[in-house]
C-alpha cells in the first residue's frame, strides 16, 4: 500500500512523520484525487461488489521533545522524551466483514483529523505542549471516528500505554505513561466509550526525577485525596491531588523505591481492612530475576510502613513470560487476591497478560493457568500494561494497551482497550466485547 499525505518536520531531537493513506478497491490515490473520485465516480464505485478494503492511517508520530531552557541556566536541557504517536490507525475496516462502501467514509473527517494533528505537531515542535494538548483534546473525537465500527476496538485514538482507570462518582478517569499528553496523560469519560483528553496530570516533576521517563501510573483514592504512584528514571515516586484530574504534586526530595537494576510499574491496592499496599516490578540485574514485590504502606501512602520489608510475590516461571514479569495489578474479589501481570517483550507481539491467585495481600501467589490469561487477538497484538476497575454498576473491567496488527513495536502507538472481566471457577476470564 502506497503512503500519501506524508509531511515531515525536523525536530531538534528527531523526526516526526505524519502519514495517511486510502486504499479503495485496489485503487490508491492521494486525498485530493480520492475526494474527486468520491464525488464524480461514487455511482460507479457503489455499483461494484463490496469495497474490498479501506485502510486509513491517520498519523504515525514519533515526537521527541527537547530544548527547554532551565529557569536557572542558559543551557538547553531535555524537557521530555515524548515517544508519542498521535495515532497509527492503519487498520483495515474489512468490507467483507462490515460491508463498507464509500458512503461509510467521510473524507472531511479524515482531513479534519489530519489537520488537527498537524497543528498539534507544530505546537510540539515549537515547545507549546499545553497548546498541543488542547489541540489533541479538540480533535480526539474526530480521529476516533476513523477507528470506530469494530466492537471491542480501541476506545481512544492516541498513544496511551500502561493505562490505569478509576471510577469517581460515575466519571471514569484514565492515566497513562508520558506521551504528547504530558508527563502523565489523563483522559475522562462518562460511558467508557467516548473519552476526552484532559491533559497532564503531573505537569511538574521533583528536582531529582528524570524528565521524559514518567511511566506506568497507578492511582488510588484514599482519605479524601488521590495518590498517583509513577516510575521515573527507574525509581518510584508518589504525587497527591485533591481531585482526580489534579494537578498532582510531588514534593519529594528522593524516590519512594529505588532498587538495584531499577524499580518500575507501581500499583497501589488495599486489603479488606483498608490497609494500603504497593506492588511494583524490580528489573533483573546482578544475577537476580525480574521480580514483582509488595509492601505495606503508611495510611498516607507517602512512605512504607515502619518495620516492614518488601515481599517477593512473583518471578518468571513459564516459557511464554520469556524471563519477564512486570506491570503488576492486585485485585481483591470474592475474598481472593488476583495478581495480574504482563510478561515477555513489551516491544513485540509476544507480550501478554498473566494472572496469579494469592492467599493474601502479600501472597503467597500461584499461577492457575499453564499460559497467559490474555494474549494477541484478531484485532490487536501484544496486550499488556493491564489494570482492573469497577464500573458505576460494580461490574469489573480490565483495561490494557495493545499494538495494531500491522503496526507492532516502537514508535507505533499502544492503544487503549477495555474488556469485561469475570471470575469463573476461581479464575479470572477476559470476556468478549459487547
Amino acid at each position: 500500500m502506497d503512503e500519501r499525505l506524508r509531511a515531515r518536520w525536523s525536530l531538534r531531537a528527531g523526526l516526526v512523520i505524519l502519514a495517511g493513506a486510502l486504499l479503495v478497491a485496489g485503487l490508491v490515490d492521494d486525498l485530493s484525487t480520492q475526494t474527486r473520485l468520491h464525488h464524480a465516480d461514487v455511482a460507479v464505485q457503489l455499483a461494484r461488489d463490496q469495497v474490498r478494503s479501506l485502510v486509513g492511517q491517520v498519523a504515525v508520530v514519533d515526537a521527541e521533545l527537547s530544548a527547554a531552557l532551565s529557569a536557572d541556566q542558559a543551557d538547553t536541557t531535555q524537557l521530555a522524551r515524548s515517544t508519542t504517536e498521535l495515532t497509527s490507525t492503519e487498520q483495515e475496516l474489512q468490507s467483507n466483514e462490515q460491508a463498507l462502501t464509500l458512503q461509510d467514509v467521510n473524507l472531511d473527517t479524515v482531513n479534519a483529523c489530519v489537520a488537527g494533528l498537524q497543528i498539534a505537531v507544530g505546537d510540539l515542535e515549537a515547545g507549546r505542549q499545553q497548546s498541543a494538548i488542547t489541540q489533541l483534546a479538540a480533535v480526539a473525537a474526530t480521529c476516533q471516528k476513523l477507528q470506530a465500527g469494530t466492537p471491542g476496538g480501541p476506545v481512544y485514538p492516541f498513544d496511551f500505554p500502561d493505562p490505569d482507570l478509576i471510577d469517581v462518582a460515575g466519571t471514569y478517569y484514565g492515566y497513562a505513561t508520558n506521551s504528547a499528553g504530558g508527563n502523565i496523560q489523563i483522559i475522562e469519560s462518562t460511558d467508557l466509550s467516548t473519552w476526552t483528553t484532559v491533559g497532564d496530570a503531573l505537569p511538574s516533576l521533583p528536582a531529582w526525577a528524570t524528565t521524559g521517563t514518567t511511566w506506568a501510573p497507578g492511582v488510588l483514592e484514599t482519605a479524601g485525596r488521590f495518590l498517583l504512584f509513577y516510575a521515573t528514571g527507574q525509581c518510584i515516586s508518589v504525587a497527591t491531588a485533591s481531585t482526580p484530574t489534579g494537578p498532582f504534586v510531588d514534593s519529594s526530595t528522593g524516590p519512594l523505591v529505588c532498587q538495584a537494576g531499577g524499580s518500575i510499574d507501581p500499583a497501589p491496592y488495599t486489603d479488606g481492612a483498608g490497609q494500603l499496599y504497593l506492588t511494583w516490578k524490580q528489573n533483573a540485574a546482578g544475577g537476580h530475576p525480574a521480580t514483582i514485590w509488595a509492601q505495606p504502606m503508611t495510611p498516607s501512602g507517602m512512605a512504607m510502613a515502619p518495620g516492614t520489608a518488601p515481599t517477593a510475590m512473583l518471578v518468571p516461571a513459564q516459557s511464554w513470560e520469556r524471563s519477564v514479569v512486570e506491570g503488576p495489578f492486585m485485585w481483591l474479589s470474592g475474598g481472593t487476591y488476583y495478581l495480574f501481570y504482563s510478561g515477555s517483550d513489551w516491544n513485540s507481539g509476544s507480550y501478554a497478560i498473566g494472572v496469579a491467585t494469592c492467599q493474601g495481600p502479600l501472597g503467597p501467589c500461584a499461577r492457575p493457568l499453564d499460559g497467559p490469561l490474555y494474549a494477541s487477538q484478531s484485532g490487536f497484538v501484544g496486550p499488556g500494561g493491564e489494570s482492573v476497575f469497577l464500573d458505576a454498576q460494580g461490574r469489573p473491567w480490565i483495561a490494557f494497551h495493545a499494538w495494531q496488527p500491522d503496526a507492532i513495536g516502537y514508535p507505533n502507538p499502544r492503544l487503549l482497550y477495555l474488556r469485561p472481566l469475570a471470575v469463573v471457577g476461581g479464575v479470572p476470564q477476559v470476556q468478549p466485547p459487547a
